[in-house]
């Protein structure tokens, strides 16, 4: 019959995608409860309650001197009912070093396991009772070890193209800031521009029992990272004070009035992340959200990293639909026709301008293509990408003085 046919077409509005920013991943010490879950478990949770409803409570943490329930709350308390977080609870005797390293079975298995969807992960430990580590530069060692394989491990899931910023719980600091590791020395620093060292603490958890002491409450400040756009600093005062059932202290057990400007000022400038006090707010604020490398490098904050990879997955997702496509060329040079270059321009731009420019994420995005590229012997193409990112107000100085208007 003759007729007229219509196709409904789908997917030219240019759509946002669906936002994943503050997907989170927990992996601390416990132990199993029977019939709920074993050691070694990826436990999805969209609040506190589902983690109550597991057997992880504030009873649990006690009977079992682990800290699962406390960090589960600190994220909630801060991200808010809700937000995504998965869990994998494992024994005491795994170090945060083991946790992160790509050859275990911790870290790779559950970033595996839920494919690419995780964009921060925190690494937390109770270490058993027997535990005596020698300190190195202020703190357990275990720190510094994890967050060099933390980095490591960021490398691989890039590789993978599912890029996630880390937070590596700065525990047992032992209370001599100008003594503390300098992370962001240009040679003996971490060199970690993807992970995050922090060490404060609620007080009120540091004295539940001998075990708790050395705890920093490193997923109140991924909690605050959970509920904020990607180039926001955690510590950004407009947000609000953080949630924080005691006062403020340092993972050293004592409470952050304890220590002096200068004792604080060198903590900072080493790239460590904590908890503060502001003078003339109520509450408490994070000091920054440093990661661990040196100041000079390009990802030298979490607000600086999270746009980047964020823009890294929307331009692979962008371009992976035209994997083995054939595009035009020139038939006089050989050359990518004007018509290809402009199409690969706007499919990327496009795509990062909707989902990060359009919500105030970036400042703007331009993609250049190389017409001279030569696409018949290399079958690829190569395109630079740039991002102009959002200042960020660090410090604010204001000359103030007097005017006597009959001396003008």
């Amino acid at each position: 019959m003759n007729d007229v046919k219509v196709t409904i077409g789908n997917g030219n509005l240019g759509r946002a995608s669906q936002n994943l920013d503050g997907v989170a991943a927990l992996i601390g010490s416990g132990v199993s409860v029977v019939d709920k879950f074993a050691l070694g478990d990826v436990l999805a949770l969209r609040s506190l309650a589902d983690a109550v409803n597991l057997g992880i409570t504030g009873a649990y943490d006690t009977a079992n001197k682990s800290l699962l329930y406390h960090h589960i709350k600190h994220f909630y308390d801060n991200a808010g009912e809700g937000a995504e977080l998965y869990v994998m609870p494992v024994a005491n005797t795994v170090t945060m070093d083991n946790m992160c390293d790509v050859t275990m079975t911790h870290a790779p298995a559950l970033l595996d396991k839920l494919k690419g969807r995780v964009r921060l992960l925190i690494i937390t430990r109770v270490p058993q009772t027997a535990y005596a580590p020698t300190y190195t530069g202020q703190f357990d060692p275990d720190v510094f070890a994890a967050a060099t394989k933390a980095q490591a491990l960021y490398a691989s899931e890039f590789l993978k193209h599912r890029p996630v910023q880390i937070f590596i719980e700065g525990r047992a600091f032992q209370g001599t800031a100008a003594s503390a590791k300098d992370l962001r020395h240009a040679s003996t620093g971490l060199n970690a521009n993807r992970v995050t060292v922090f060490c404060g603490a609620d007080n009120s958890v540091s004295l539940l029992y001998t075990e708790a002491n050395k705890y920093a409450a490193v997923s109140a400040f991924a909690g605050r990272v959970a509920a904020i756009a990607v180039q926001r600093n955690a510590g950004r005062v407009k947000d609000g004070a953080i949630a924080l059932a005691g006062e403020a202290g340092l993972s050293s057990g004592t409470k952050i009035s304890a220590f002096t400007g200068t004792d604080l000022d060198a903590l900072d400038g080493f790239g460590y992340t904590f908890i503060i006090q502001r003078d003339g707010k109520t509450g408490y604020f994070f000091n920054n959200d440093h990661c661990a490398c040196k100041i000079s490098d390009d990802m030298a904050h979490v607000h600086r990293g999270r746009p980047i990879d964020k823009a890294a997955r929307l331009v692979r997702e962008t371009y992976l639909e035209e994997l083995l496509d054939d595009v035009e060329v020139d038939a006089t040079t050989g050359k990518l026709a004007a018509s290809v270059i402009k199409h690969y321009q706007r499919l990327a731009e496009k795509s990062v301008e909707i989902n990060m420019k359009a919500n105030g994420e970036i400042s703007g995005v331009s993609l250049f293509v190389d017409p001279a590229q030569n696409i018949l012997s290399t079958d690829k193409i190569v395109t630079v990408m740039r991002i102009v990112p959002k200042g960020m107000v660090n410090a604010i100085e204001v000359l103030l003085s007097y005017s006597n208007p009959l001396n003008s």
